[in-house]
């Protein structure tokens, strides 16, 4: 409904719900990989610097990680004293029940169905309560077969998104890899772990690359859907984008803690990057510059040029390793045209109201563009 004409004394009311803000973030919204930023401990309280020799934070002053839960409240009717679970919160923690005049009930959780047992007053028929529910963002994979990529890298299949949903449009975001209970080749022996990154697991290299191996108990995060926007702000968005000398806002659901330091890397889209690197000789990866490199379009040398798949392959979210005979001479320039996925820092929560009429609504950020890559500060690595 149109608010064009509606005085402040109007008996019509306009429903800013929370379900419509989060139904217009999951229409709008891009698949965002989100990291928390949280201070390390060698950040010293006079100076606010950190300690230039820790090996914990990269000497960053900041360790990354994630939020791996979050509390919401839902209002569901009971009918004879059962209440249904969305679908996409059936596993979650049942923290408080309780009916519009605060009154607090007791109740059990069976799968996706909520039974009030006892309370200090019988419920109406098909009466609104809320529920404050804890649920987690970490998802589990039982086991899956591990897809060699090369360098001791290995893709985890099933951790994406499901498809769009858009005619003629087919995009899956690959979710993070943060640990797994073991890995066993085709023989029951467990084989080490060294790293996660993106859906990949990081074994060690020297790992023969016969047979089949097998990952169990893997815990992933998918990719948030947040709405990233840079043109067409209000008029307040826009002042305060223009003051933090930022370069993007961000719109959130309200049960996610985004906050200043975190990390916003797009995954719905990419852009260009051109660099000249020289490459590293031997058997080592020569290090492209960025975060997240989505794949390489064009590799050169004054000696001719290499393809991706033949040559080499993208491991890793951002190494070119090296897998065929034909190779850069030690020290070669190489000109690199390739795309990246765009990589944000949070520079300033913007102040709003976070309720109207009892809904709580999305929250706001101001983003900078983050691209000075440090390996030390193991952005680009999971768990």
């Amino acid at each position: 409904m149109s608010g064009y004409g509606l005085g402040k004394n109007s008996p019509v009311i306009l429903s800013q719900s929370r379900q419509n803000f989060d139904a217009l973030i999951q229409r709008h919204g891009q698949y965002v990989r989100w990291r928390t930023a949280r201070k390390c401990t060698c950040v010293r309280e006079e100076t606010g610097q950190p300690d230039v020799h820790c090996e914990k934070c990269g000497m960053s002053g900041e360790i990354y990680g994630y939020q791996k839960f979050y509390d919401e409240t839902l209002r569901l009717p009971a009918r004879d004293n059962i209440l249904e679970l969305p679908a996409e919160n059936a596993n979650c923690e049942v923290l408080k029940v309780y009916d519009a005049y605060g009154n607090d009930f007791q109740a059990v959780k069976t799968g996706q169905f909520v039974e009030i047992t006892s309370g200090p007053r019988p419920l109406n028929k098909n009466e609104i309560v809320e529920l404050l529910i804890r649920d987690t963002v970490v998802r589990r994979l039982e086991s899956a077969v591990l897809e060699r990529v090369g360098n001791g890298y290995y893709r985890v299949p099933g951790v994406e998104t499901p498809p769009s949903k858009l005619e003629g449009v087919y995009y899956q975001a690959e979710g993070d890899v943060i640990a797994a209970g073991r890995v066993e080749n085709s023989a029951g022996e467990t084989v080490g772990v060294t790293g996660y990154r993106q859906n990949m697991i990081q074994l060690d290299p020297a790992v023969p690359e016969a047979g089949t191996l097998t990952a169990y108990g893997i815990d992933f995060i998918l990719p948030f859907k947040f709405v990233v926007l840079s043109q067409n702000l209000n008029k307040d968005d826009s002042l305060q984008l223009q003051l933090a000398k930022g370069e993007a806002v961000c719109t959130y659901p309200y049960m996610f803690n985004v906050g200043f330091g975190d990390v916003i890397t797009v995954l719905s889209g990419t852009m260009p990057g051109k660099t000249l690197l020289p490459h590293a000789g031997d058997d080592a990866d020569d290090v492209i510059f960025e975060y997240f490199v989505a794949r390489i379009d064009k590799l050169e040398t004054q000696a001719g040029e290499y393809r991706e798949g033949v040559d080499f392959i993208l491991a890793g979210t951002n190494r070119i390793h090296w897998t065929g005979e034909k190779r850069p001479e030690a020290g070669a320039f190489m000109s690199i045209s390739y795309q990246y996925r765009p990589t944000y820092r949070v520079a300033k929560n913007i102040p709003q109201l976070r309720t109207s009429e009892d809904q709580r609504l999305p929250r706001k950020v101001i983003l900078q563009s983050f691209a000075a890559f440090q390996e030390s500060r193991r952005l680009n690595q999971n768990g």
